[in-house]
């Protein structure tokens, strides 16, 4: 066909002529067609851009070339244009807008409108096509200055240039003025305006707003003389669908389809797929996606797998990702991801990652977003910190920067903690990327697990200051500064913040129940818990509150209170809730209730015994009430019946080998460690240190301290109290000289141990006279009985006297008393007596069957027989074969 034109037009000399021109560029069926025209225009001087009539030529050239998505060859030749028209403008602006090149097509109209002769100036197609790309990237200012100039001119009414200043507002979240220009309309809208407002509604994510677009739905169905819904007002309905999880409307919406004949258009088909799994009937949503195997796309498989995650159901989205034979995209990659992570299968989770990258997947920012969070949630952050630093911060957005400060954030570890502040601060100095709400709900538990309340409250001035209007009434935001100010101990700030918050969920009681909680004050966390019940009104309390009500219970070693928020459990139905078994097994065995933890335990075994978390809470029962044996006992069950500990399974059971010094057990489990792949985390190697410490295997407990890739203070810590139990001072020592971390409290007292025990006390006077920090009474009192075991009683006297604000209590009195007593020597006995007179009103024994054996061990038998009646005028009774004061 092009060919036959094209000789015919030649031999008839009719190539220039403007009607066969059109003719021949619709006629091209290829870019190899249309690059023949292109040169023939270019040897005949028909496309030079001087003239007029050669820039309609041009014109016809560019829209050919833009149909087959030549945007460069489309900017080549408008460049060679001196003075364009404003067609050629339209084209160019309009060719980058249909690219996604809004930017650059924005950039476009501020050069078009910079021209000086308003003959080459935008017109009302313009407008039109700049409207569009300034909602693709959310360009406001833009926009807004668009807006100005058409009402300037007039333009105000024009459909076009109305339905895309609707679209505009809608994108931007300016709802308001999109429906104000909606219902202001001259005339009647087109569908092309109804569908813009139909789906700026439905996007918002408000109920209200959802509800308004299926109302202006059934307003346009029954629209006497209208044009009537086709299937774009039926896509962009059905986000307002999935926002409501309206199942009625699904099902109205899906007969509507049928009815329309719309059921073959793919796009249709998807979406109903997407809104019956958003309405939770994910069996109809399978249904659907089984009925169309010969047309289904990835999109068709994205919105079933991201159905299946969405209701749930991890291992159905998996296998399905598995049996996919569509092109990979990013929400089939993130959903399936999500799946991985959710059900802890970082294996699972690291094929699909290397599906995504040989797919070139990966390279969204979407599915890295989801692997950051999936390799930090495994503890893998040196992974999810290379992902989140190999893109370039110009191509980071807010989601993926709050996604990488919220997996630091939320890991439990300072030294991430720390970085999560660095990236808070770094994301807006040189991403330039305004933190949302989600951001800065994110990176609070950071600041308080620093307890740095000077960050805390910087957050919070910039929620005031900087963020959405209103953004301190929203829950989210109230509850994590509730929960930050709780945790770092503040309550003044965090009660003042809770009474002055106008929306308070139950998760605002919850922080600040659980703030009581972690510091320890439990009677005001049951303080709160019984004010939400009084004065909660509409909020009633939730399996979260009972989580946290009943660890304040197990503080207080409140069994009957307990007890009773058992009872309240169970009549109000949240006593089948896992995480309130949980936490009830858990407050029972930490108030020394162990029978009714196990009582318990058996009886929802049913329903828990393919839960580790359950185990591990019945593990650490048993080690808390010294059952070790048991706890032993539990571990192998679970092996027993197929369920895979993890990583707080061992870090909760090596401690029961170490106290039982089980080293055939401690071994065995230190082999399982390394198989299932956990030998590799901190927490393990300092465990495991410990565990072959108390077990007398230092030489093994050394061999796991030298093999740790990364170690801390606590690593240090636990191998130099090794050191100190088994009696190698030096040792000791040797590695506190050694050391890469700065040593804390703990530190100090474990070398200073080490000394005491082994006679270093001229190394332990050295020790603990360098250290940095003030010491605390646990290090005087070491000190005081190292004094005493070398005879040096004056010098302990003077230590304790010297101690200044640092009170001497008990321990440290005893240890003296114990020097005292190794020493012989009673009248450094006596002053020792004096002081430990003064705690507990007098009231011990310990003090004076000390000082009796010593005037024994002299041989003063009268002096030890008058301490002996003096503890009996007393009414103070030695309990047998135990000593207070005799290490």
């Amino acid at each position: 066909m092009f060919r036959s034109n094209y000789r015919s037009s030649v031999r008839s000399g009719q190539i220039y002529s403007g009607p066969v021109k059109s003719q021949l560029y619709q006629s091209c069926r290829s870019i190899r067609h249309l690059l023949q025209i292109h040169a023939k225009l270019t040897v005949t001087g028909e496309i030079n851009g001087h003239e007029e009539h050669h820039q309609h030529t041009i014109l016809h050239l560019l829209n050919s070339y833009s149909s087959f998505h030549q945007l460069d060859t489309v900017v080549s030749i408008f460049n060679s244009v001196e003075t364009p028209i404003p067609p050629l403008w339209n084209t160019v602006i309009r060719a980058h807008t249909n690219a996604g090149q809004h930017g650059k097509a924005i950039e476009l109209y501020h050069g078009m409108s910079a021209r000086t002769d308003q003959n080459f100036g935008p017109d009302k197609y313009t407008f039109t096509f700049v409207l569009k790309a300034c909602a693709g990237v959310r360009d406001s200012k833009t926009g807004g200055l668009v807006h100005d100039e058409v009402l300037m001119r007039g333009l105000e009414n024009d459909l076009y240039i109305r339905t895309g200043l609707i679209n505009l507002y809608s994108k931007l979240g300016m709802i308001d003025v999109a429906r104000k220009l909606f219902d202001t309309m001259p005339e009647e809208p087109d569908i092309v305006t109804w569908n813009a407002m139909i789906l700026g509604l439905a996007q918002t994510r408000c109920e209200r707003d959802s509800c308004e677009a299926l109302d202006l739905f059934r307003r346009k169905q029954y629209c006497p003389g209208g044009v009537r819904p086709n299937s774009v007002t039926l896509l962009n309905l059905l986000p307002a669908v999935c926002n409501l999880e309206n199942l009625t409307a699904c099902r109205s919406l899906h007969g509507f389809v049928v009815r329309r004949c719309f059921s073959d258009i793919r796009s249709l088909h998807n979406g109903l797929i997407d809104a019956y799994s958003k309405c939770g009937v994910v069996s109809v949503a399978r249904k659907l996606f089984d009925e169309m195997p010969e047309t289904r796309d990835d999109v068709s498989w994205a919105s079933m797998i991201s159905g299946y995650v969405h209701n749930g159901c991890l291992t159905q989205a998996l296998e399905l990702f598995d049996e996919s034979n569509s092109p990979l995209n990013a929400v089939s990659v993130v959903s399936a991801i999500i799946a991985a992570t959710e059900t802890g299968d970082l294996r699972r989770g690291k094929e699909i990652h290397l599906r995504a990258r040989s797919s070139k997947a990966d390279a969204d920012i979407r599915v890295v977003t989801a692997l950051v969070t999936m390799y930090t949630k495994h503890d893998e952050v040196d992974k999810a910190r290379e992902l989140f630093r190999s893109i370039p911060n110009r191509k980071k957005d807010v989601v993926i920067w709050s996604a990488m400060i919220s997996a630091l954030s939320q890991s439990g570890s300072a030294r991430n903690a720390k970085e999560s502040l660095s990236l808070f601060i770094e994301m807006q100095v040189t991403g330039g990327i305004k933190p949302n709400v989600i951001t800065l709900v994110s990176i609070l538990p950071a600041c308080s697990d620093l307890l740095h309340l000077k960050s805390i409250k910087s957050v919070h001035s910039y929620v005031i200051k900087s963020v959405e209007e209103h953004s301190l009434d929203r829950a989210s935001t109230g509850t994590a500064l509730v929960a930050a100010y709780s945790k770092c101990g503040v309550f003044k700030y965090a009660t003042t913040l809770f009474k002055i918050l106008k929306h308070k969920t139950v998760i605002t009681w919850n922080a600040l129940i659980n703030g009581y909680a972690q510091i320890g004050d439990a009677e005001n966390a049951l303080a709160t818990f019984r004010r939400l019940r009084r004065e909660g009104g509409e909020v009633r309390f939730d399996s979260g509150t009972i989580v946290g009500v009943l660890p304040a219970c197990a503080l207080l070693n409140a069994g009957v209170s307990g007890m009773s928020v058992h009872g309240l459990t169970v009549k109000t139905g949240f006593s089948s809730d896992l995480h309130v078994r949980n936490a009830t097994v858990d407050m029972y065995s930490k108030c020394f209730k162990l029978e009714s933890a196990v009582t318990l335990f058996n009886e929802s075994y049913t329903d828990s015994a393919n839960d580790i978390i359950s185990w591990n809470t019945m593990i650490a029962g048993f080690v808390h009430n010294n059952r070790e044996e048991e706890a032993l006992i539990a571990f192998q069950c679970l092996r027993d019946i197929d369920l895979t500990p993890n990583l707080v399974t061992f870090l909760t059971i090596l401690p029961a080998t170490a106290s039982t010094a089980s080293l055939r057990h401690g071994r065995a489990l230190h082999s399982y460690i390394i198989r299932s792949g956990h030998d590799s985390h901190l927490s393990i190697g300092n465990t495991l240190i410990d565990m072959y410490s108390k077990c007398g295997r230092l030489d093994l407990a050394r061999q796991v301290f030298d093999e740790m890739t990364s170690k801390d203070t606590v690593s240090s810590n636990a191998m130099i109290v090794g050191y100190a139990i088994n009696g190698k001072g030096e040792e000791a020592v040797d590695l506190f000289r050694h050391l890469l971390q700065s040593p804390d409290a703990v530190t100090y007292l474990g070398v200073l141990s080490a000394c005491r025990h082994s006679g270093l006390v001229d190394e332990g006077i050295a020790i603990f006279r360098s250290m940095t920090s003030l010491p605390k009474v646990e290090h005087y009192a070491c000190m005081v009985d190292m004094y005493g075991r070398s005879g040096r009683l004056s010098d302990a006297l003077d230590l304790i006297r010297e101690m200044g604000t640092v009170e001497p209590d008990e321990s440290v009195w005893g240890a003296f008393l114990d020097g005292c007593r190794l020493n012989s020597d009673v009248e450094m006995g006596k002053v020792a007596l004096e002081e430990l007179k003064k705690f507990k009103g007098g009231n011990i024994a310990g003090p004076y069957v000390v000082l009796s054996g010593i005037y024994s061990d002299l041989g003063s038998w009268d002096q030890a027989r008058k301490i002996r009646l003096s503890m009996k005028s007393k009414g103070l009774t030695k309990i047998p074969g135990c000593s207070t004061w005799i290490d």
